[in-house]
């Protein structure tokens, strides 16, 4: 055991104050410094200043920057601690969920080894490395989670004098450094879900290479690896949900405050000429100066009474239309493959075409001839020999015959 957990305890829960005060120095702190946090916070025990700095030293609360130094910070795990009973908790950066995935991916090139040798030490140090980085992620994303929340709350019941600029920066950066990044990371086709459907195909490895026997273990490695995947993504999209009306509402005042500080300093560099006209919105509105006599009033409705009537439109419900040439056309070349089905083989298809059908024209005859030509149920050859003329209505085609037989 490092140092002992129950004098630690009991001297935390002695001097809460002072160790919020000491968590709140993000940076070293001299020891002048520390002996006015302890005399300021005093413990609920009545023990000299001088007890209390030895023992924040005794127990490792307090860590020296460099070994024999002057300054000291408070240790990681006990700022975590406080960050965690306080409810402080900081976001975790796109950097860092990355550095978790390439760690995963290392591991599992370790775990792939430790199976190809049977290396069954070198398997358990990878399951047990697995298992802590899974349980790093999944804190990580609710420390960020409740950070954004503790954001959003924040805005919400602020009342202190901030302009809507820094409000909407502040917006934009939680948006744009930590939620949008995420989601890009987590999202079911993003780059979280392929480390993890890889980890979790080398411990089904693992497990039916026989190897490793700790059953229990792996079944809880691959719930946890499913649960913080789907974790993952309903807090990022919940924290999308939560920051977008405020991005939305934020964008739109600051536009509206950026058109009015342009429009003042117009009016301060340009003066009142013209203003008016540029930037102040003009609303019009139409005002009755007097009431309209009896002579308006007649010849507004003998206006209306002798207007020349007119006939009522007459829909023609029974005309049937005529239909549309590209329509038949269609409906003639999907015909075309039963027709040639019935005749095959035919020695020459160009022939066979202008025969059966002498009134299409010449784009028609080529579309059919294409379509039979690069039909799946047919061959068609050369036949050789001389080329042909074949009149259509609008012209000549000139080719050589192609003999078209069934597949």
């Amino acid at each position: 055991m490092k140092i002992n957990a129950q004098a630690f305890f009991n001297f935390c829960s002695s001097h809460v104050p002072l160790l919020e005060r000491l968590a709140a120095h993000e940076d070293e702190i001299s020891e002048t410094d520390v002996r006015q946090l302890i005399r300021a916070n005093p413990g609920q025990c009545d023990e000299l200043p001088e007890t209390t700095w030895r023992r924040l030293r005794e127990l490792q609360i307090l860590v020296t920057t460099e070994p024999g130094g002057e300054f000291h910070l408070l240790a990681e795990p006990v700022r975590k601690l406080v960050a965690y009973l306080f409810d402080e908790a900081q976001a975790a950066t796109p950097e860092m969920v990355r550095g978790c995935m390439e760690s995963l991916r290392v591991t599992g090139h370790q775990l792939v080894r430790a199976i190809e040798e049977d290396d069954l030490s070198l398997l358990r140090m990878a399951m047990e490395e697995i298992h802590q980085t899974l349980r790093r992620i999944h804190a990580d994303l609710d420390e960020t989670h409740h950070r954004i929340l503790d954001e959003v709350a924040r805005y919400k019941t602020e009342r202190r004098t901030v302009s809507v600029r820094e409000k909407f920066q502040r917006i934009v950066r939680w948006m744009e450094r930590y939620v949008d990044p995420m989601v890009e990371i987590v999202r079911p086709d993003g780059p979280l879900r392929a480390t993890f459907d890889e980890t979790e195909r080398l411990m089904q490895r693992a497990r039916e290479h026989g190897l490793f026997n700790d059953l229990p273990a792996l079944e809880r490695g691959l719930r946890r690896l499913r649960f913080v995947q789907r974790h993952a993504l309903r807090v990022f999209q919940q924290c999308r949900r939560e920051l977008q009306p405020l991005y939305e509402s934020l964008r739109r005042s600051s536009f509206i405050a950026e058109g009015a500080a342009l429009a003042l300093r117009r009016l301060e560099q340009d003066g009142l000429a013209g203003w008016a006209q540029s930037h102040a919105i003009t609303s019009c509105a139409l005002r009755w100066q007097n009431v309209p006599g009896d002579t308006a009033i007649e010849r507004a409705l003998r206006n209306i009474i002798e207007h020349p009537p007119e006939s009522a439109p007459v829909i023609a419900i029974s005309a049937e239309e005529e239909t549309p040439a590209d329509l038949v056309r269609r409906h003639w070349l999907d015909s075309l493959p039963d027709a040639a089905r019935e005749s095959v083989p035919l020695p020459d298809l160009l022939g066979w075409l202008v025969q059966r059908y002498p009134q299409r024209d010449t784009a028609d005859m080529l579309a059919g001839f294409t379509l039979l030509v690069f039909d799946s149920e047919f061959d068609a050859t050369f036949a050789g020999g001389d080329a042909r003329d074949y009149p259509t209505t609008d012209g000549v085609l000139d080719a050589e015959p192609v003999q078209l037989a069934s597949a």
